[in-house]
C-alpha cells in the first residue's frame, strides 16, 4: 500500500482561479465526480464573510466548467459555507477524483485549494497505478509530488471512525428523512425528486424537511472536515 500525495493546478477548473477573485477563501472539495458528462462537487468553503456568500455562490455557477450552484447551509459564526455544485465539463478538462478512481487511486482525505492548486492524498496498492494517475493527471494540469510513502493507516482509521460516529449521532427523524432523500434520488444528478416531493412523500412541509436535510449534511460534513484537522 502506498500514499500519494500531490498538488494539481487543474486547467480550466474553478479551482485554478477561485483564489484570484477570493484571495482569502479556502475550499476543501468533500466529494467530487462525473456521471453521463455532468460533475457533480460539494465544496466547504471558510473565511467566507456573509456578505460575499451569494457572491462566491454566483462565481461558481457561472464558471465556464460548471452549470449551477446551490448554497447548501452557512455558518455565520465560522464564516463557512457548504456549497453544491453541478457541471458539464465541455472543456478539455474532468474532476480530478474521476482520474483517481479508474486509476484505483482513493483519497484518504479530502482535497483542499489553495493559491490555485488543488491539493490530495490518496492510495494506491502499486508503483504502477500511482505512475499511471500521474501521467493521466498531467493530461489535465501541472502536477507536484509531495510524497509517496507508506500510508498512515492509524489516522486514516480515526478519521473514518469520527464520520460513522457522525452519522450514528443523528435523530432518528434526521436518520428517516435522509435516508428517504438518497433513496428517491435526492442526491443523484439528475435529481430523482425534489425537496416538495419528498415533503410529500413525509406528509410535512418542506421547510422541516429541508431543515432535517441541512442538520444532518452538517453533521456528516463537520466529521469530514475535522480530518483535515487531524
Amino acid at each position: 500500500m502506498l500514499e500519494y500525495t500531490f498538488r494539481i493546478r487543474h486547467d480550466g477548473c474553478w479551482t485554478e482561479t477561485v483564489h484570484e477573485e477570493f484571495p482569502d477563501v479556502a475550499a476543501t472539495i468533500i466529494y467530487s465526480y462525473r456521471l453521463t458528462g455532468t460533475s457533480i462537487t460539494m465544496i466547504e468553503a471558510t473565511n467566507v464573510p456573509e456578505a460575499r456568500v451569494e457572491e462566491l455562490v454566483t462565481w461558481l455557477g457561472s464558471h465556464e466548467v460548471m452549470t449551477t450552484a446551490q448554497l447548501v447551509s452557512y455558518h455565520d459564526a465560522r464564516q463557512t459555507a457548504f456549497i453544491s455544485l453541478e457541471g458539464d465539463y465541455r472543456t478539455d478538462t474532468e474532476p480530478v477524483l474521476n482520474v483517481l478512481l479508474r486509476n484505483n487511486c482513493f483519497p484518504t482525505i479530502p482535497a483542499t485549494v489553495s493559491n490555485g492548486r488543488e491539493h490530495w492524498s490518496v492510495l494506491a496498492s502499486t508503483h504502477a497505478e500511482v505512475s499511471r494517475t500521474h501521467e493521466e493527471l498531467r493530461d489535465i494540469g501541472s502536477v507536484e509530488v509531495d510524497a509517496l510513502r507508506q500510508p498512515n493507516l492509524g489516522r486514516l482509521l480515526t478519521g473514518l471512525t469520527e464520520i460513522k460516529q457522525a452519522v450514528q449521532d443523528l435523530s432518528p427523524r434526521q436518520m428517516e428523512v435522509l435516508s428517504r432523500a438518497i433513496d428517491e434520488g435526492y442526491y443523484e444528478s439528475p435529481r430523482g425528486c425534489n425537496i416538495e416531493e419528498l415533503a410529500e412523500m413525509d406528509d410535512a412541509n418542506t421547510s422541516t424537511v429541508g431543515e432535517h436535510l441541512r442538520r444532518s449534511e452538517a453533521k456528516i460534513l463537520e466529521a469530514v472536515g475535522s480530518m483535515l484537522d487531524g
